[in-house]
């Protein structure tokens, strides 16, 4: 561990020309301390404040400010409720997520798999078991989305009619 984290980082840079000095300070020193702190951050405030949509009954909260600097760790509530799905959020997409973003680019090329979620059945069944509602229903389906906005959305490889 200690090559990875503080041999190589010191050293690499001193391959085009920085001082062995500025090498272990900023390269392997800042980035400990600053993926320590960024740590100590997710698990104090992502413990804090925030929503709990998915369980009322837990320290851990949805914080998207969090996710927005650790790049999608902020979903802790999700992520304590279902700690087996490898997306640590419900989300669909990689918008406040580039965590899923990495494991998903991974499975592509073979290295990760078997990855587990959670069916949105089951998400809903525990939003309305234990959320605290401010879970927000989001989708094709919502109440709020218009039959004019359904008109007008374009659909992607539709399923066939049988």
């Amino acid at each position: 561990m200690p090559l990875a984290c503080f041999v190589l980082p010191t050293y690499i840079p001193t391959l085009w020309g920085e001082t062995l000095w500025n090498s272990f300070f900023v390269c392997a020193i800042f980035r400990y301390v600053y993926v320590l702190n960024v740590t100590w951050f997710v698990n104090s405030v992502a413990h804090l404040w925030g929503s709990k949509p998915y369980d009322r009954h837990i320290n851990p909260v949805e914080t998207k400010p969090v996710s927005l600097v650790v790049l999608g760790e902020g979903f802790h509530n999700y992520h304590h409720t279902f700690p087996w799905d490898y997306k640590t959020a419900e989300l669909g997409n990689y918008s406040l997520n580039f965590t899923k973003l990495f494991i998903d680019t991974m499975a592509k090329i073979g290295w990760a798999y078997d990855l587990k979620t959670v069916s949105s059945d089951v998400i809903e069944k525990r939003v309305k078991r234990t959320g605290d509602g401010s879970h927000s229903v989001w989708g094709w389906d919502d109440r709020d989305v218009h039959m004019d906005e359904k008109k007008i959305a374009k659909i992607i490889n539709p399923k066939e009619e049988e």
